[in-house]
């Protein structure tokens, strides 16, 4: 049955002969090894690790440029590598190379070791059951059929050659009055080139004959038999007076499976890829196979941020375990999610996103997150970008929430209202460039002294509010008058090897001591503040 082939494991079926060149291999090895295994591609590894691949038309774009035979070919492995593990199943695989626009997929074991490739060739002959299930023509095939790129018979091979590199196809039919009789492919040039055939000579004499040509009333079905059976990947589609009028591959046949995945792209998003990628917010794809998500697609804005290392895996290894738990039970159960925030990396992200539901054997959906980088936001919403610390709004809140939890479990904890002393004589005498200065050192003198779970806002000016958790009032005055003193020796540096000496006033409360409620907690650290000026300054007031 077909949904037992979609579930056959890549290992089962992978190619691992003749397939792979060490990374200092040359330009030479690259051909004959590409000639001999006819897959159109070779993996370069470095050890037994995958680090880069080149394919059919790369090496014609290296011989068009005219690379020595010698000459070494890790340079020119600059595709984008994507890979997946050997126990995916061949249905996830085929979704994983149309979603990312390749032919070919590397394939590894559990610890990043090369298992083999696999082409859209071979997926397509496993997969060739499925085609039985309908009736579908080739005229049904899915997408346009693009203007026939081909060559006239008169032609030599460096014009075929410069043909297929300028319109960067894989292969062009050679017209006679407007029939095709023969075919020139990248993989005829690699042959070309290891034969060192004469790039001047007329292409009649080294072009595959006859063509296998259809027409757009023939059965998919019979049309891809045809095709394994004469190992080839395209064929041309002839119009009604026999004359050649398009090219379609195996990848164009793959693209139109029906049955369950004809089900799923009714379901896709009616956008493009390319629409997507042009996205301000960084967008990714998820498959859901019950046990775990895995990233099978991400626009370009994704993947400049992160890069391609998280294609085929575990979303988890994006968005942290116990975060990602509760978007997808969330997901689940809403089928969608918005702003939802999580960490990584020292950045802050909002995910939003949607749950298609598939229900295929091998799939229970797919999920389309929208991820947005808000960092700068939240710094800007929280911090002062002056001093660096928490700005008044943030620390009030803090306050509030401290509040609240120390009334829960009855804990206590202070608060401190800090001033510089004459801060305006600094501004007067030296300017306001000068006072910045001075804030940002005195802010820093004061966090240098402060435990890891103490808190500092700037309330306004040369204003701070300092919350300190789980600290009586006598504690409290203790840590203060230490923070102060340590900040009247404190040589705040300047401009030109510049210092200058500045004293603060503290006025101290404490929850539930002073007062029970944020609002009343400031007003008496304030006034106790106040009492601190008016008693000569620098120095604590509890």
């Amino acid at each position: 049955m077909y949904k037992d082939k979609v579930m056959v494991q890549l290992y089962e079926i992978v190619e691992k002969n003749d397939v792979c060149l060490p990374v200092d291999a040359t330009f030479l090895q690259l051909i004959q090894v590409m000639h001999s295994n006819a897959k159109g591609v070779v993996v370069l590894l470095k050890g037994d690790k995958p680090v880069g691949i080149l394919t059919e038309r790369d090496v014609v774009q290296m011989m068009y440029n005219k690379i020595k035979l010698e000459e070494n070919i890790y340079f020119y492995a600059r595709k984008t590598l994507v890979y997946t593990n050997e126990k995916r199943c061949i249905g996830y695989a085929l979704n994983l190379m149309l979603e990312n626009n390749i032919r070919h997929l590397v394939v590894i074991n559990d610890d990043g070791t090369f298992t083999g490739i696999i082409t859209q060739k071979d997926l397509l002959e496993k997969l060739e059951e499925e085609f039985d299930h309908t009736s579908l023509k080739i005229k049904h095939v899915k997408g346009y059929f693009p203007d026939l790129i081909a060559v006239d018979k008169k032609m030599n091979l460096r014009e075929v050659l410069h043909k297929l590199m300028h319109h960067q196809i894989s292969s062009v039919p050679v017209l006679e009055d407007g029939k095709a009789i023969g075919m020139i492919t990248e993989r005829d040039i690699l042959k070309f080139a290891k034969d060192k055939v004469r790039f001047e000579d007329n292409v009649l004499s080294y072009m595959s004959s006859p063509v296998y040509c259809v027409d757009k009333e023939m059965s998919v079905v019979k049309v891809v038999q045809e095709m394994t059976k004469r190992n080839i990947r395209r064929v041309v589609v002839n119009d009604e007076e026999g004359k050649a009028e398009s090219l379609l591959t195996d990848r164009d046949f793959a693209r139109n499976l029906k049955g369950d995945f004809n089900h799923f792209m009714k379901l896709k998003l009616t956008y493009s890829k390319e629409i997507l990628n042009l996205l301000p917010e960084m967008l990714i794809e998820l498959v859901d196979l019950d046990e775990e998500q895995l990233v099978i697609w991400g626009n370009e804005k994704a993947l400049n941020n992160f890069g391609t290392g998280f294609l085929d895996k575990p979303i988890t290894e994006l968005v942290p375990s116990d975060r990602w738990q509760e978007i997808y039970t969330y997901l689940c159960d809403n089928s969608k999610v918005s702003e939802i925030r999580f960490e990584r990396d020292e950045r802050i992200y909002e995910i939003s996103g949607f749950y298609l539901y598939i229900e295929r054997s091998d799939e229970k959906g797919r999920i389309q997150l929208f991820i947005r980088d808000i960092t700068e936001e939240v710094i800007l919403a929280t911090v002062d970008p002056l001093t660096n610390i928490f700005n008044r709004r943030h620390i009030n809140n803090i306050l509030i929430m401290e509040t609240d939890r120390c009334r829960r479990f009855s804990k206590i904890f202070s608060i401190a209202m800090i001033d510089i002393d004459d801060f305006k004589l600094v501004n007067d005498q030296h300017g306001h460039l000068i006072g910045d200065l001075v804030l940002q050192g005195f802010t820093k003198g004061i966090k240098d002294k402060l435990r890891q779970y103490d808190v500092i806002g700037r309330y306004g000016g040369e204003e701070f509010l300092l919350v300190l958790p789980e600290l009586p009032k006598e504690m409290a005055f203790g840590v203060i008058d230490r923070i102060r003193s340590y900040i009247e020796q404190l040589q705040i540096k300047l401009e030109n090897q510049l210092s200058l000496n500045v004293t603060a006033s503290f006025g101290v409360a404490c929850f539930p001591e002073d007062a029970e409620s944020p609002k009343d907690l400031l007003i008496k650290a304030d006034e106790k503040l106040y009492q601190a000026k008016r008693s000569g300054k620098n120095r604590v007031i509890v």
